[in-house]
């Protein structure tokens, strides 16, 4: 019988992050990283490509386990919870995926009924109405019985987004939610980011590069290089804090903290050129 689950030791932090450290094939990843995440609000996770920030999202859901640290979710040690304890946090998960992962075998409303299917036993008449009204939150209600392959950009990431709430989860990560959206598609997906949130209370985790997006929907940004969490503050005023981190990211400066050259060896050594080694 699963354990049920205890109440938070902070009840304005939804997940708490200490110590962070992950190595993957020798780089490390992540360095003694700490990062807190606000209970109901909207929190953005950004950096160069390579910082790990998808890997932050499995290493919350206990895809991942790290070399080092902590990770609480809602209060529990997500490194120690046992397989049934991990399905069952799990289930309060919701998860958005970078290119919305729909079944291409199966409609929309199968679509985001899979979830139902797969982890209830509610009775058909009972996964109907849930999924009606998740695609009803989601404007796509009409779209039940089209296929994937009929829907445009933005109306699967809508689909995908139905199938994350459809367990009314405490918790929405979202993994480059605003990728190939046409700005159509991008004011729907921010409007729907921000009223979910609202009206159902959820804390939402949004890992994305496109700072006029999060600027319109996020109470709160970290941004993620050489392990660490090198700046952190309000989306409006991040970009202007003055600091090198910032500058390059959000200036989109080719070289600087984060260098252009990969690390590597002598270049004249590595052509062969003689006597390069001295």
């Amino acid at each position: 019988m699963t354990q049920p689950v205890r109440p938070p030791s902070d009840d304005t932090t939804l997940v708490k992050i200490r110590g962070l450290t992950t190595v993957l094939n020798g780089k490390t990843i992540f360095n003694a990283l700490d990062l807190d995440i606000p209970r109901g609000k909207i929190t953005a996770i950004m950096g160069p490509s390579g910082t790990g920030k998808t890997t932050l999202l499995k290493h919350i859901t206990g895809q991942m386990r790290a070399d080092a640290g902590e990770i609480r979710v809602n209060g529990e040690n997500v490194a120690e919870l046992s397989r049934e304890q991990l399905y069952k946090m799990r289930e309060g998960i919701g998860y958005l995926f970078q290119n919305s992962a729909l079944l291409t075998d199966f409609d929309v409303f199968e679509n985001v009924a899979f979830p139902l299917r797969q982890h209830t036993k509610l009775p058909e008449v009972l996964i109907r109405d849930l999924v009606l009204l998740k695609l009803q939150a989601v404007g796509l209600r009409g779209a039940a019985r089209l296929t994937p392959n009929e829907l445009s950009g933005g109306m699967a990431r809508r689909v995908a987004l139905a199938r994350a709430i459809v367990f009314d989860p405490m918790l929405i990560l979202y993994d480059e939610p605003f990728v190939g959206l046409d700005p159509v598609a991008l004011n729907q997906v921010l409007k729907l980011i921000r009223t979910l949130n609202q009206t159902l209370g959820i804390t939402s985790v949004l890992v994305a590069h496109e700072l006029a997006a999060v600027q319109r929907v996020a109470d709160h940004v970290f941004l993620i290089a050489n392990g660490k969490v090198v700046a952190q503050g309000d989306p409006k005023t991040i970009a202007n804090d003055g600091s090198a981190w910032t500058r390059q990211f959000f200036g989109g400066e080719a070289d600087g903290p984060v260098p252009f050259q990969y690390p590597a060896g002598d270049l004249a050594q590595a052509l062969g050129f003689a006597g390069a080694a001295k």
